[in-house]
């Protein structure tokens, strides 16, 4: 059966007939990795990692690695620190000139715990000098940047690092929702309580699942809150 011409499946399928609706944003190369991931383990029960998915996806944008793709997408980002980056020309897309370096024993729930949970972009990661070498990645939020270098365990003290953010008891909210979501597992799984600091302001301390701790300062002065950045 032939459709007429005021058949309104024609426009659906034509976005550039009246009547058709917006066209959806393109996902950025991040959110399709986890987009695959969910899929192959929901359709196909593959566990795949995310990193491994990075590769596909880097692999489908014309390049070789995600490496390469992650360099071509530095300076997208229009987030106010992401254009006070672009403008300062810090390397690798950095959001801060100073950047702690976190050890991890095992990538994937590495990336599980700062990209899924907490909210970071895997800027870039990988083997460190080549195939079967070290991990070592970059994740950015915000203001903030971190590295991550995997090493072989360790039971000593990890490091802690400590970032200024506005809005603690929301972010500390979001987290417990979160970590009902994401499958954190080590210390993370719990959520302490905001804490009272003796420099008038309030600390959430959250550990990651390799002995490291993120210390949220909220100081009390809204007019020392009004340039911080909010993760809640």
């Amino acid at each position: 059966m032939t459709a007429s011409a005021s058949d309104p499946t024609d426009a659906a399928a034509d976005p550039g007939q009246p009547g058709a609706g917006p066209t959806p944003p393109t996902p950025g190369p991040k959110a399709m990795a986890r987009a695959l991931r969910g899929e192959l383990r929901g359709r196909f029960d593959l566990a795949v990692t995310h990193s491994e998915c990075l590769e596909i996806v880097a692999r489908q944008h014309g390049v070789d690695n995600w490496n390469i793709l992650a360099a071509r997408q530095q300076g997208t980002d229009a987030s106010p620190s992401g254009i006070a980056a672009a403008e300062a020309g810090l390397p690798w897309g950095a959001r801060n000139s100073t950047v702690p370096v976190l050890r991890i024993f095992a990538v994937d729930p590495a990336i599980q715990f700062y990209v899924d949970f907490l909210g970071f972009t895997l800027d870039f990661g990988g083997p460190n000098a080549g195939p079967g070498t070290a991990y070592y990645g970059q994740v950015s939020r915000d203001g903030t940047t971190l590295h991550l270098a995997e090493t072989a365990y360790d039971a000593g003290q990890g490091a802690t690092v400590f970032l200024w953010v506005d809005g603690v008891d929301e972010l500390r909210e979001r987290l417990n929702r979160r970590r009902t979501e994401v499958p954190v597992w080590g210390p993370a799984v719990w959520t302490p309580r905001v804490e009272r600091a003796q420099w008038d302001g309030r600390v959430l301390t959250v550990a990651d699942p390799f002995g490291n701790h993120l210390r949220f300062g909220e100081p009390d002065d809204p007019k020392l809150r009004a340039g911080l950045p909010r993760w809640a």
